[in-house]
């Protein structure tokens, strides 16, 4: 056999390897991660919380009609309110995962075992899952604090399929905004609500942050 007709078989030989393996290359058959999904529920109301002279700090104390205890504002963060701005929060960038798929329900989880619970609310869901859970919000004011809004909530964290859940469970607090503008308008509802809401927007990405340490 020739040099030069051996030369063409084995150049024939290493195409037919080369187009071989990139059918076979490990590489496509490598499938994309779903990506992680956090399911989001608000809490179930807004409470009040009122210190002063002569009151002890009775719970809703303005909602139940007791003397003394001013409106804070606990309309500004019912379910319905706590859902509009749950959403406006920006959670792919709290949660560094620019990936995050984002599902904010519109009502309470209804369950009364969320701590304890070991399995998904969301059954068919990707086996990177999270949950985050409201689990109270509250108003609080005192004769000589700011008013503030606190909410306890609750994370849980399944990392598969099967996978039992991490839980992390924290309190934020922040508080309202009384500048100048804000006490010349304190009677004026819309501008006291907006305050409150920024607020809780403001609690509810302090403990975003945390939970990502956790």
């Amino acid at each position: 056999m020739s040099k030069s007709l051996i030369l063409s078989v084995f150049s024939i030989v290493l195409s037919a390897q080369s187009a071989v393996a990139e059918q076979t290359s490990p590489l496509s058959g490598i499938a994309t991660p779903l990506p992680c999904e956090m399911h989001i529920w608000p809490a179930d109301t807004t409470h009040t919380t009122y210190q002063g002279w002569g009151h002890a700090g009775k719970v809703d104390g303005a909602r139940r009609g007791i003397k003394g205890y001013p409106d804070l504002g606990a309309d500004a963060l019912d379910t319905k309110q706590q859902v509009r701005l749950l959403t406006s929060i920006d959670w792919p960038s709290i949660s560094r995962d620019p990936t995050l798929k984002v599902v904010v329900h519109a009502a309470p989880t209804g369950a009364d075992d969320d701590r304890s619970r070991t399995t998904r609310l969301v059954a068919d869901s990707a086996p990177c899952y999270r949950e985050l859970i409201i689990t109270s919000s509250i108003i609080e004011a005192e004769v000589f604090s700011s008013r503030s809004v606190r909410i306890l909530a609750l994370r849980k964290r399944f990392d598969g399929a099967n996978a039992l859940p991490v839980n992390f469970s924290s309190m934020a607090q922040v508080a309202i905004a009384a500048s100048d503008e804000d006490k010349a308008a304190s009677n004026d509802s819309a501008h006291r609500n907006a305050a409150v809401q920024a607020a809780f927007i403001a609690a509810v990405g302090k403990f975003g942050v945390m939970q990502t340490f956790h």
